[in-house]
């Protein structure tokens, strides 16, 4: 499944499609699974921090604090705060609420699946409104999982960039046991879908990636992910630091 994302990779940066302006917009490393158990709870920490800048606008911090609940196995809902660095400081930004409709399982050749939908509701004068529609999939075989996120954004309101904007996150591991498994991991932003440009342009970082979950007993689970990305494009950081943690509540 490593090869899967790799391939995806390099069709993306294959094709041309045209730059996206690092200005106010977050860099959101989210990889959001196509559905979670009925009843669970979730607390959430995803970060990154731009540890090597190269040619880059990118904020050097962002961080997004969730609250998800699994509503049924085919429904997930989320509600998340979202802080990033800018002139003015490290400020609360955006607001935003996540859904995700599971429409595949596993029991087919064909991936998990599931409908993403996301708002984000703008609380600073600097972030514009913003709505997402894509698809979430999971792959497991044996001890390998992989997950990749194909996200739509298109803005709204008075600080919205036009267009519509292509985007993907992805993650692939091998468990070698529950508490640790290395893998890599991918993020790509391709810009808009419209008035091309070159690969030069875009966004696109890999890096080796390792996560793990530890079970509390008569609590849930905590995970963790860890990874480093490199930029493979020069308008993309050099180097950046992505963590993810997350404590699984049962209900």
């Amino acid at each position: 499944m490593a090869r899967l994302l790799a391939t995806l990779l390099l069709a993306g940066t294959a094709v041309s499609v045209p730059v996206l302006p690092r200005t106010a917009h977050a860099t959101d490393f989210k990889i959001n699974p196509p559905s979670i158990e009925a009843g669970e709870g979730s607390l959430e920490d995803n970060s990154a921090v731009v540890v090597s800048r190269g040619r880059s606008r990118d904020s050097t911090h962002t961080h997004f604090a969730e609250l998800g609940y699994g509503m049924t196995d085919y429904w997930w809902t989320e509600l998340e705060g979202h802080w990033e660095s800018g002139a003015d400081g490290v400020k609360f930004r955006t607001l935003d609420f996540e859904n995700a409709f599971r429409l595949l399982g596993q029991e087919s050749w064909w991936p998990e699946t599931a409908l993403f939908v996301e708002y984000d509701h703008a609380v600073d004068r600097f972030s514009p409104e913003t709505a997402t529609l894509g698809g979430l999939f999971r792959k497991d075989f044996g001890p390998s999982s992989t997950t990749l996120n194909i996200l739509f954004d298109h803005d709204l309101g008075r600080n919205a960039m036009t267009g519509v904007r292509l985007r993907y996150t992805g993650i692939s591991t091998w468990q070698l046991v529950p508490e640790f498994a290395p893998g890599i991991e991918v993020f790509g932003d391709a810009g808009r879908l419209v008035n091309f440009t070159t690969e030069n342009g875009q966004d696109h970082r890999l890096g080796p990636a390792i996560s793990g979950g530890v079970d509390i007993a008569g609590l849930g689970e905590f995970g963790y992910n860890l990874a480093y990305l490199f930029g493979l494009t020069p308008t993309s950081p050099n180097g950046t630091l992505v963590w993810r943690l997350e404590f699984d509540l049962r209900f």
